[in-house]
């Protein structure tokens, strides 16, 4: 090992509170309540990681020559678009700590407690006597005095000469807290006791706790992955509220891979990943690397595939509908006498709709669950929006537990290295692989999640699709078959949607500029000739996507003008149909590529939206444009 390579450390942190105690929870709680207290997506009280990190950096900032050289940057990371303006990532990763005794005996989260609630009255500024009508009650799951002990494990990648100083500043930082959450000035929250030690997590630990088959055992090209996590997920987000940045199902192959450079990083104690180039293979060709999307899937079943869009309901009769495949453009089977049922695509569906539709889809159940927080400034201090709120949340996704605490869902996604020169290479590579990921993959998302992952073995239900495609060799000149996006995917550049003088101004014809995009696709290099597959029509959706972190992180040239453009992607579930042409072994050969690689970028989109990572995160390469080949859904009413 190299000497300035890091271990991954766990720091075990307990903090015990005297009650009462109050972190404000999203949960309105019972009836006559008025302050809930925060709770895991289990039910469980906790203090929150980022409420102790803040409390941790704000010393470390205030007093840090006196702690030892304690500093809040190194270790949870600065704000920013990049290295540019300074952005750092955090090597501390802060986990919340869950209330685990109650006066020394475990805690119960079944066990009632209404008659634990606390009480105090608000005050009337003018009189200084109680306000009418102003007593609040506050929920508690301990008397008053009682000791809760809150415990949970912070991790970081971290060298043996660093590990012990650290944990000392972590126990001095919190020791200056006199107390922590909220309404501190009437007693809340009182600080009892901190225990904070470390230890070191060998990957012998991890692979006898998750035991998995060698990554490394075959030069293999690709490899299928499951994820798992007890922790709540916030990916591929999108703020439709101002403030609320909701998660989505689908973790992308942007976001794996990202952490998996952060990682690679943090352990080797580099800046970049081109300062590995020299020692590491992984790091060598990691820009080769390519990474579907993880889809959620039940944990004894195989990948799922987004809902067709060519699916449609059909009311039959006032109380029956069906869902039926419109991809041939046929003629809808009879209906019962009377005037013909109501057709509605999935825009218009309701939730019925989409229940019946996903009968044997094998999409994995998640939960959602929200957690609010408070904008900090660069001084630690209530960062106030321009509407006046400092308050943003994220809606998380949680995989549901059994009794035992496992998850029930696990995200599926693969791992192709099929790039790399040569066996050699590439058996170093998913060796570098296996020893990394047996400590788990993070940061995840925007709550910085610690996920496990695994490879799966050769039997294992997982390598199985949910839908089975249609075979290639089968096609004949002449037939149609129907392409559908597993993931979103950039088929087209801004420019070829985006019509000058507004809406008055004639629309793009989109059959054509889907038709164009796809006959580019297929020509690539070659001189221009006729494609092997044609588009006949297309069941899609579209939208748009960047915003202020994209603009920020791709800069501003010399002249100070935003160069930055959103980009349209068209959204995983459409279908495009083609029709194959005379040259049959060429089509099935470019069914086979994309179905391989991906649906890759046209000449357009790079010269206008760039093709690099760099540039944008919506390539091949990081899971977007996966086809399915006429998966067959199998729904009993098609």
């Amino acid at each position: 090992m190299n000497t300035t390579d890091r271990s991954l450390y766990g720091i075990d942190l307990a903090v015990t509170l005297a009650a009462p105690y109050l972190v404000h929870g999203n949960d309105p709680g019972r009836f006559g309540l008025h302050a809930t207290l925060l709770t895991d997506p289990q039910g469980r009280p906790v203090l929150p990681g980022s409420l102790l990190a803040g409390r941790i950096a704000e010393a470390w900032t205030a007093h840090g020559a006196e702690l030892g050289g304690a500093d809040a940057d190194r270790w949870f990371g600065r704000p920013g678009f990049g290295a540019q303006d300074g952005a750092q990532r955090a090597r501390l990763l802060s986990a919340d700590l869950r209330l685990t005794t109650v006066e020394g005996q475990p805690f119960d989260p079944a066990a009632p407690c209404h008659d634990l609630d606390a009480a105090r009255v608000r005050i009337d500024a003018d009189t200084g006597s109680v306000a009418a009508g102003a007593l609040l009650q506050v929920e508690q799951v301990a008397a008053p005095g009682a000791a809760l002990r809150f415990a949970g494990r912070w991790t970081t990648w971290a060298l043996p000469t660093e590990i012990d100083a650290l944990c000392l500043q972590i126990r001095a930082a919190l020791l200056l807290q006199t107390q922590l959450g909220a309404w501190r000035n009437v007693g809340f929250g009182r600080l009892l006791e901190v225990e904070v030690s470390a230890q070191r997590l060998p990957v012998a630990t991890q692979r006898a706790a998750a035991p998995q088959p060698a990554v490394a055992a075959a030069a293999a090209s690709s490899r299928r992955f499951a994820l798992l996590s007890s922790e709540p997920l916030c990916v591929s987000t999108r703020s439709r509220r101002g403030n609320v940045f909701e998660s989505g199902e689908v973790i992308p192959g942007a976001a794996l891979l990202g952490a998996l450079a952060t990682q690679l990083c943090q352990r080797h104690g580099v800046a970049t990943l081109a300062d590995l180039a020299g020692r590491s293979t992984l790091a060598r060709h990691f820009d080769t690397l390519r990474c579907s999307q993880a889809l959620p899937a039940p944990f004894t079943g195989g990948r799922p595939l987004p809902l067709l869009q060519s699916l449609v309901s059909v009311k039959i009769s006032p109380d029956h509908r069906e869902i039926r495949d419109a991809w041939r453009h046929a003629e809808l089977p009879p209906t019962p006498p009377g005037p013909p049922g109501v057709i509605a695509f999935q825009t218009d569906w309701k939730d019925g709709d989409f229940t019946l539709a996903r009968v044997k889809q094998g999409w994995g159940e998640t939960h959602s669950y929200l957690r609010v927080r408070t904008a900090i400034d660069g001084r630690g201090q209530a960062r106030v929006t321009e509407e006046g709120g400092a308050l943003f949340a994220y809606q998380c996704q949680v995989a549901p537990q059994d009794a035992a605490g496992r998850p029930l869902t696990r995200w599926l996604f693969d791992l192709d290295l099929g790039t790399l020169p040569d066996d050699g290479e590439r058996r170093r590579a998913w060796a570098e692989l296996e020893e990394l990921l047996a400590h788990g993959l993070a940061p995840l998302g925007k709550t910085d999640a610690r996920v496990q992952v695994r490879a799966l073995a050769d039997g294992d239900a997982g390598h199985r699709p949910v839908w089975a495609e249609r075979d290639v060799n089968l096609l004949r000149p002449g037939d149609r078959l129907p392409l559908l996006l597993a993931s979103d995917a950039l088929l087209f550049p801004l420019s070829a949607v985006a019509v000058p003088g507004g809406a008055a101004a004639p629309q793009a014809d989109l059959t054509a500029v889907y038709r164009a995009a796809f006959d580019a696709l297929q020509q690539g290099a070659q001189p221009p000739q006729a494609p092997a597959l044609t588009l006949s029509h297309f069941f899609a959706t579209q939208r748009l996507v960047g915003g202020p972190w994209l603009h920020g992180r791709r800069g501003l040239p010399a002249d100070g003008q935003p160069r930055y453009r959103p980009l349209v992607l068209t959204e995983a579930g459409s279908v495009f149909v083609f029709t194959v042409g005379p040259d049959v072994a060429a089509a099935r050969a470019q069914l086979q590529a994309w179905r391989r690689q991906g649906l890759g970028l046209s000449a357009a989109v790079v010269a206008e939206h760039g093709g690099r990572w760099t540039d944008h995160p919506y390539l091949p390469s990081l899971g977007y444009g996966e086809v399915a080949l006429a998966p067959q859904h199998g729904h009993p009413n098609l």
